[in-house]
């Protein structure tokens, strides 16, 4: 099969959107699929064997449509869509190619149960942050992974850093970086690969702080790793968190505070939080990145492709293209 994935990032970026299609792109090429990746940016031509197909925010839709025209594609995922996605939706519309866009709570990310494991666990390193030898110490340590550029986000975890007994451990870097290590956090930034994969399995929890993050597969990075999620209840963890099970939800017409009380209250709770990471990578074990790309192309790609002849664009989960 022939297919575009359309992101608006991609290596050697590392945000929710572009790990997805990276993983997504190297599975589907491995299977022996013709893979074009139309991104935002500039870089390599070609990644693990699929096309690189760059564009800018002035790159026209005209150009867009030429690139996809000569990629001859059976379908295209647009992953997340914004700019970029939106120009794409329009040239595959105009080329009478299908496309497809799957919420969150249809299709999610997978997770690699090898790089993300409990045995990664550094109890030195956990210690340290939870200043486990001070006076005070012994604080339960609370990691977030993502940006720290967005000013409710670093409110919400401002306060969380705030909690009695916490030690918050941000794995990033923005402009309200300053700001919570005022609070009392500790940022940790450009922690990739395994280093960011012993970070996680360090943590007693991990808190997801956005309401609106349609892909973070970092939930299911921490859930493999053995440690409970606090989220609120949209995108991702709609699927990944079962609450009171492997973690917390939170829905999302609370705010901060109540994400906060969340994290109190696992804080507290040892025996709950002991239960809730027994749980956690046996709840994400049958969602591996190969069981996430097989559901693509066993169920998703062909209701797009199995409409009648020259009626080409599809309605995917009640999302109109």
């Amino acid at each position: 099969m022939r297919i575009a994935l359309v992101s608006e990032t991609f290596t050697p970026a590392d945000d929710p959107s572009a790990r997805v299609t990276r993983e997504v792109a190297v599975r589907l090429t491995a299977a022996g699929h013709d893979v074009v990746v139309f991104a935002g940016g500039r870089g390599q031509a070609t990644f693990h064997g699929a096309r690189m197909c760059w564009a800018s925010r002035m790159t026209p839709v005209s150009a867009v449509r030429e690139a996809m025209a000569l990629s001859r594609p059976d379908v295209c995922h647009l992953l997340d869509p914004h700019r970029l996605g939106m120009k794409a939706a329009e040239a595959a519309d105009r080329l009478g190619v299908p496309t497809v866009v799957l919420e969150p709570r249809r299709w999610g990310p997978g997770v690699d149960l090898d790089h993300h494991h409990p045995g990664l666990r550094d109890e030195a390193l956990h210690d340290r942050w939870a200043r486990a030898h001070a006076p005070d110490g012994g604080r339960v340590v609370v990691v977030h992974d993502g940006p720290l550029d967005r000013r409710k986000v670093v409110g919400r975890l401002a306060t969380i850093a705030r909690l009695p007994g916490v030690r918050l451990v941000a794995l990033g870097e923005g402009a309200g970086a300053d700001h919570l290590r005022a609070a009392g956090a500790k940022v940790v930034p450009r922690a990739t690969g395994v280093e960011r994969a012993r970070c996680l399995a360090s943590a007693d929890l991990l808190v997801q702080p956005r309401k609106r993050a349609a892909y973070a597969p970092v939930l299911l990075e921490a859930l493999a790793s053995g440690v409970p999620v606090v989220a609120f209840d949209s995108g991702t963890a709609t699927r990944a968190v079962k609450h009171e099970q492997n973690g917390l939800l939170v829905t999302t017409d609370r705010g901060g505070k109540a994400l906060a009380r969340a994290v109190a209250r696992l804080a507290a709770s040892p025996d709950l939080r002991f239960t809730l990471a027994a749980q956690a990578r046996g709840s994400v074990a049958g969602r591996t990145w190969d069981d996430a790309v097989a559901e693509l192309l066993e169920q998703h790609y062909p209701r797009a492709t199995a409409g009648p002849a020259g009626a080409r664009d599809l309605r995917v989960e009640g999302i109109p293209h």
